[in-house]
C-alpha cells in the first residue's frame, strides 16, 4: 500500500512537471523603422462640461476618424518620425444622451506625429520642441500597431469657443504596414 502511494505520488509529480502551462507566446521586438506605416483607424474619447443657460452640464466627447490618407515613417538612424497626409475626426459632443454638436475636425499627421521617437518599455515617446507625446503600445505584430494615449486639451480650442471646457481626451490609433 505504501509502495503504491509512493508510485502514485511520483506519477503525480511527473505529470505536474511534464505539463507545460500555456502562456502567451513571447512577441518579437517591435521594429518601427522597418517600413512605412499607414493610419487605418483613429478614435477619440473624452469628457468635459458645457455651459448651458449658466449651468454646467457634463458632456462626453466621441470621435471616429474618416478619410484616412496618412503615412508615418520612423527613421532608423536619426530617430525622427515624419508624417505625411491627414484624416478627419467626426466628433460628437453628447450630453444627457443627446448630441449637442457634431463637428468634422481635419487633422494633419504632423500635428500628432512629429519629432524624435523612442520606445521606452511599452510606450512610444514622441518629442517635438521639448513637448512629449506618450502613447501606450496596446498591441503589435509585424504588420499592425495599436497605440493609445492622452492628447492635449488645447487641441480642442475650436470647440471650447462654443462654451465647452474639456477635461480629458484620449486617442487610439491603429497603424498598418
Amino acid at each position: 500500500m505504501k509502495k503504491s502511494l509512493s508510485i502514485l505520488f511520483l506519477m503525480l509529480l511527473l505529470l505536474i512537471w511534464g505539463c507545460k502551462t500555456t502562456t502567451e507566446e513571447e512577441k518579437p521586438a517591435l521594429e518601427l523603422a522597418k517600413e512605412e506605416w499607414h493610419l487605418e483607424e483613429a478614435t477619440l474619447s473624452g469628457r468635459g462640461v458645457v455651459s448651458v443657460s449658466g449651468a454646467s452640464v457634463p458632456v462626453s466627447i466621441k470621435g471616429n476618424g474618416e478619410n484616412y490618407d496618412m503615412t508615418l515613417d520612423f527613421g532608423d538612424m536619426d530617430q525622427l518620425v515624419t508624417a505625411a497626409g491627414s484624416f478627419v475626426f467626426d466628433v460628437d459632443l453628447i450630453a444627457l444622451g443627446f448630441t449637442l454638436q457634431n463637428e468634422k475636425i481635419p487633422v494633419q499627421g504632423v500635428e500628432i506625429f512629429s519629432g524624435t521617437w523612442e520606445l521606452v518599455g511599452d510606450q512610444l515617446v514622441i518629442t517635438d520642441n521639448e513637448e512629449a507625446v506618450i502613447l501606450e503600445v496596446i498591441d503589435y505584430s509585424d504588420n499592425i500597431l495599436r497605440l493609445s494615449g492622452e492628447i492635449e486639451v488645447s487641441d480642442f480650442e475650436r470647440l471650447q469657443e462654443d462654451g465647452l471646457t474639456v477635461s480629458e481626451t484620449n486617442i487610439e490609433v491603429v497603424l498598418v504596414r
